[in-house]
């Protein structure tokens, strides 16, 4: 397994994420903001098997939570959440598209999906110490949330079951069943929706059908129990063919 992706990683904005490859392509981080507002983020991804070269990167996706585990004053970015899906190229640099679902109006934007192409350059091989352990939660353990249960696809077909695992921390678990392959996810929903119309959800797991990272994000409309998902898969390219890193497909799932 390909450890090049431990270390610390700073954007063009000054922020700053610290990831750790653990077994089997799972990932586990933080995030220090510098735009918008600030705080410390828990991160959580997964990558494929493969070492990144010159002729092709290494895939990544991850999952981020805008609810800082560091701060006490909310405020309505604290719903948000963001997946990343991209490559760790060769160059060495960490190349993704930042899928953020905004969920409610905050500080002049509304509610929707904004994209952005960030690079990430490494700073250090080792990640600062995490202010949370997000390895951590106990297995077995569910918390009451919309967003538990089973969820089929209008189109395309697909299965899906969510479980909330920490509440305090949005941490939420599944498994979907799609193009003949059972994915295993991991990662974050608001868990303090308080009266919003909207659940914002991003979660990340890996697709051995095709060998690629992939991940789930987008929001719980509450108004009629449905899922809108964008389905994110990152493909490893050459760097000069780095636009066809990420593939996004459009999900509609209904409680089942």
């Amino acid at each position: 397994m390909s450890q090049e992706l431990n270390g610390s990683w700073v954007n063009s904005y000054g922020s700053k994420m610290d990831l750790l490859l653990l077994e089997y392509g799972a990932i586990v981080g933080q995030y220090s903001s510098t735009t918008g507002s600030t705080g410390i983020y828990s991160v959580i991804g997964q990558c494929s098997p493969d070492k990144p070269s010159e002729s092709k990167g290494l895939a990544v996706v991850l999952s981020i939570y805008w609810h800082p585990i560091n701060a006490e004053t909310p405020d309505e970015s604290w719903h948000w959440v963001s997946t990343y899906c991209g490559q760790l190229l060769g160059t060495g640099e960490l190349s993704v598209t930042n899928s953020l679902v905004a969920t409610c109006d905050f500080n002049g934007f509304s509610a929707g999906d904004y994209i952005d192409k960030l690079t990430f350059q490494k700073v250090s091989s080792t990640p600062d110490p995490f202010i949370l352990s997000l390895n951590s939660e106990s297995e077995g353990v569910t918390f009451n949330n919309p967003i538990n249960g089973e969820w089929v696809g209008v189109n395309p077909g697909v299965q899906l079951g969510l479980t909330v695992t920490n509440s305090d921390y949005g941490l939420v678990q599944g498994v979907v069943e799609y193009q003949n392959t059972i994915i295993t996810l991991k990662g974050f929903t608001d868990t303090v929706v308080s009266g919003l119309g909207r659940q914002s959800i991003s979660v990340c797991g890996y697709m051995s059908g095709r060998d690629v990272p992939v991940s789930l994000s987008g929001w719980l409309d509450v108004s009629n129990n449905s899922l809108q998902l964008s389905r994110w898969l990152a493909n490893a390219t050459s760097p000069e063919n780095v636009y066809y890193q990420s593939d996004v497909e459009s999900w509609l799932l209904r409680k089942k």
